[in-house]
C-alpha cells in the first residue's frame, strides 16, 4: 500500500499500485520509463538526493531550505534521520507544464497539485517543480519525509499539522499567516477545537480546511505556548519512535491542562494580535518614500481677461 501527501488540495492518497516509481539515488543510468523525470544532475545533501535537469549550485535557495528543514527538525523536535536510511529521492521538474504531464502519465487519479510526498516501505519520494513557491512546497513535503523515517505511525491531524508548522522558512518560527488570518472567524461562528476530535480522523480525504487549521493552531501551540505542552509534543514523538506509551496526545494534555481548548482559543488570538503589531512596527521603522509624480500634461491656463485663440488651443493641444 503506498501513501501519497499533495500540497496544493493538502490531501494524502492511498493508491493501490505504484508501477512506475524510478530508482533511487544508487542508480547510475534509470530506466528509459523514468524519462519524464529529471536525471541529468543529482545533489547529495544530509538525508535528501535532489535531482534536477539544469545543474543546481550547492548553495541554491531549493538547497538550503531542505538542509534548513532538517536542522529545524533535529532542534525543535529531536528528530533525525537515522544513520544508513535510505535517501528522501527530491525531484524538481522544470515546470508546472512538464509536472502536469508527469502526473496525468503516472497518477491519472490524483487531483492537480504542486507537489506531493509518496512513501512505500522504506521509499519516500517527494516530486514537485520549478515555481515561485518551490521552497515552501519543498518544505512542506519534505517534513512529510523526514517525519516517515523517523517516525512513520504518526497520527494524520499531526503529520498534516507538523508539516503546515515547518514549510516556511526559518524566520518565520511556524507561523502560517494565512490560517491564522481564518482562524478567528472559525471561533466566531461557534467552532471549537477538539483534539479529541482531530485524533479520530484516518482518511485525509474527509479534512477540510478547517481542519488543516486546527492541526497547524495545535502544533503552534504546543511549541509556542506553555512548557508543558511541548514537553507533552516532545514526549509523545519520542514514544512514536520507539515502544513507549501509546496514550494519545489529548490525554496527556488534560493531565497539565482541563481546558486547553480554550488555552488553544487565546494562544491563537494573542498570535494574531502579535503578527499585527509586529507588521505595524516594521511598516514604522522602515523609511518613507516619497514619490514625486508627473501632473498629466495640460494645457497652461491663461491669465484671466486674456483668452487664447482657437489657433492658441489647438497648437497648445499638440504641444507645440
Amino acid at each position: 500500500m503506498l501513501q501519497a501527501s499533495s500540497r496544493s488540495s493538502r490531501h494524502r492518497f492511498l493508491l493501490v499500485a505504484f508501477a512506475s516509481l524510478v530508482l533511487g539515488c544508487a542508480t547510475v543510468k534509470p530506466p528509459a520509463a523514468t524519462a519524464l523525470l529529471p536525471t541529468q544532475h543529482q545533489t547529495r545533501t544530509g538525508p535528501y538526493c535532489v535531482f534536477t535537469n539544469a545543474a543546481m549550485p550547492p548553495d541554491a535557495p531549493a538547497i538550503r531550505s531542505l538542509q534548513s528543514l532538517e536542522r529545524q527538525l533535529e532542534a525543535t523536535l529531536g528528530i533525525r534521520v537515522p544513520p544508513g536510511t535510505e535517501p528522501i529521492e527530491v525531484y524538481i521538474l522544470e515546470s508546472p507544464e512538464a509536472f502536469r504531464h508527469f502526473l496525468m502519465f503516472y497518477f491519472p487519479e490524483l487531483p492537480t497539485r504542486r507537489a506531493f510526498f509518496l512513501a512505500q516501505g522504506t521509499r519516500r519520494v517527494v516530486y514537485t517543480y520549478q515555481g515561485g513557491r518551490l521552497e515552501e512546497d519543498l518544505r512542506h513535503e519534505a517534513t512529510h519525509a523526514l517525519l516517515h523515517a523517523a517516525a512513520p505511525e504518526l497520527p494524520l491531524w499531526l503529520d498534516e499539522g507538523l508539516a503546515e508548522y515547518f514549510e516556511g522558512d526559518e524566520a518565520r518560527d511556524g507561523l502560517n499567516a494565512e490560517h491564522l488570518a481564518h482562524l478567528p472567524d472559525d471561533f466566531e461562528s461557534g467552532f471549537i477545537p477538539d483534539l479529541k476530535r482531530l485524533e479520530s480522523l484516518r482518511d485525509v480525504r474527509k479534512m477540510t480546511p478547517r481542519d488543516y487549521r486546527e492541526s497547524w493552531a495545535w502544533v503552534h501551540y504546543l511549541l509556542n505556548g506553555p512548557a508543558s505542552g511541548k514537553a507533552a509534543l516532545l514526549s509523545f514523538l519520542a514514544d512514536q519512535r520507539g515502544e513507549g506509551d501509546p496514550s494519545p496526545l489529548s490525554r496527556r494534555l488534560i493531565v497539565t491542562d482541563s481546558d486547553p481548548a480554550i488555552r488553544l482559543i487565546s494562544h491563537v488570538e494573542h498570535t494574531r494580535e502579535a503578527s499585527l503589531a509586529a507588521a505595524r512596527a516594521l511598516r514604522e521603522r522602515e523609511p518613507t518614500v516619497r514619490f514625486q509624480d508627473r501632473a498629466e500634461d495640460v494645457a497652461p491656463v491663461p491669465p484671466q481677461g486674456k483668452r487664447r485663440s482657437f489657433f492658441g488651443r489647438i497648437t497648445g493641444l499638440f504641444g507645440m
